[in-house]
């Protein structure tokens, strides 16, 4: 991080001062700074007030930060190399799995993940926040949060969603931001904005539909597939060969179900490209044509 290239700096110019004096005093002077920035918010931090609350003297605050502005960046940045992106080649068995449990597996490790440093570090979500509402005047640290953090998870979870073509998706990236932004609302509201209460939504119940809403496609085309196998294995040829009828109804009633005739043309067209008449008729509702 920059802060420890300019403690490096400081010592190699300073021979009095050793490596953990300096690192004790940089972790003095940011944990000051989380205090003043946190309880009174950027604009009414001064440094005189950073200084006391670290107790240090105000040369050596200066000597590694030189003005408030660069103070707020280290602080930031120390937020976002703490809590960067730790999905990555190292944890694949994440993605093992059908598509519908490595898409519940993931939104649910997002979720822990948040809920974990949440836990963990208290002062998080008020870094957070602070972050966003000085997102105007420094715009970019959160373009650097969400270049380290964000732009990674995205790539990370497009680059899955294009290895699995039986979900059919028309564009993964944006299914990919539709899959995160739906968590990270869920996120705003349960955390954030602590109205958990106003907007309740079950945790499990908003993976679910997340999930089925991806891979609807894929079990809706499967299961109408299977149904089209399912009908042409009941019809049996009677002795003379003909397909004996599966229903009982009147003819008239029967006007748009596929007659014998058109069930042996299409057996005949089946055998003719070594296919099913599943197959086929799934082909012929392609496009494909055959002679």
């Amino acid at each position: 991080m920059q802060v420890k290239k300019r403690t490096v700096k400081n010592i190699n110019k300073n021979n009095n001062l050793d490596t953990s004096q300096s690192v004790e005093k940089v972790e003095a002077i940011l944990r000051g700074a989380m205090q003043e920035f946190l309880t009174h918010g950027f604009a009414a931090t001064t440094m005189d007030k950073v200084t006391a609350a670290a107790g240090v003297s105000k040369t050596t605050v200066y000597s590694y930060f030189q003005d408030k502005e660069k103070l707020f960046i280290a602080l930031i940045e120390r937020l976002i190399t703490t809590h960067e992106c730790v999905l990555n080649e190292q944890s694949p068995e994440i993605f093992q799995g059908e598509p519908a449990e490595v898409l519940a597996a993931l939104a649910n490790y997002f979720l822990d993940q948040f809920s974990k440093k949440v836990s963990d570090t208290p002062e998080f979500l008020d870094l957070m926040r602070l972050m966003i509402g000085e997102s105007g005047r420094f715009p970019m640290l959160a373009q650097h949060m969400v270049s380290c953090i964000d732009k990674s998870i995205v790539q990370i979870v497009t680059q899955y969603l294009c290895s699995q073509p039986e979900l059919q998706l028309t564009d993964p990236e944006a299914t990919t931001r539709i899959f995160l932004g739906a968590m990270v609302h869920f996120t705003m509201i349960e955390y954030m904005l602590q109205s958990g209460e106003v907007m309740p939504m079950e945790r499990e119940r908003l993976v679910n539909c997340l999930v089925s809403l991806i891979v609807a496609k894929q079990k809706n085309d499967g299961d109408r597939y299977a149904a089209l196998r399912d009908k042409s294995s009941r019809r049996k040829r009677s002795s003379s060969g003909k397909f004996e009828r599966d229903c009982q109804e009147p003819k008239n009633s029967r006007s748009l179900r596929i007659t014998d005739t058109a069930w042996e043309n299409l057996d005949v067209i089946a055998q003719k490209n070594n296919l099913s008449r599943s197959e086929l008729i799934e082909r012929f509702a392609r496009g494909e044509k055959f002679d």
